[in-house]
């Protein structure tokens, strides 16, 4: 069984915090996001900023997370996401035509399917991107227990 990302939303942080873009909502579909990122050497180039360098990226729209979740997907379901990702490309970042979007769609869902194979599955994910070497961008990922809310008494 494949693994892919889901958006977590404990509160309203997310929203808070990602104004310029939108926050995902609950259990939205994400990608790692590196396809998304400022050149970070440069500084970030959004205003409000955006926090690219700390976020997932919703897969149909520009909305960003703090935090994602492994979860289990059937084989079928990332075909389905590189054609929605696609079309996102298309209308909502102006890709130049349908073959480069689906080809930047399928690097990405790719790329988010092997990071998320690297990890058990019901945990949580965050991302701190740095600057690398070059035009390179650095990715350190951290794993934290998934929050049973509302599962047992405080």
């Amino acid at each position: 069984m494949l693994k892919f990302l889901k958006a977590v939303r404990l509160d309203n942080s997310d929203a808070e915090l990602y104004q310029q873009s939108g926050a995902c909502d609950e259990d939205e579909w994400v990608t790692s996001g590196g396809f998304a990122v400022c050149n970070l050497a440069d500084g970030y180039r959004c205003e409000p900023r955006c926090y690219c360098d700390a976020s997932f990226v919703s897969l149909t729209r520009r909305a960003r997370c703090t935090i994602a979740e492994v979860v289990e997907v059937a084989d079928a379901d990332l075909e389905i996401f590189k054609d929605q990702m696609a079309q996102h490309l298309l209308f909502d970042w102006k890709a130049p035509d349908f073959e480069t979007a689906r080809g930047v769609a399928e690097e990405e869902i790719n790329y988010t399917a092997e990071l998320a194979a690297t990890f058990p599955t019901e945990v949580w994910i965050t991302v701190t991107r740095s600057p690398g070497s070059g035009t390179a961008i650095d990715e350190k990922y951290n794993q934290y227990q998934r929050l049973m809310v509302g599962s047992h008494k405080l």
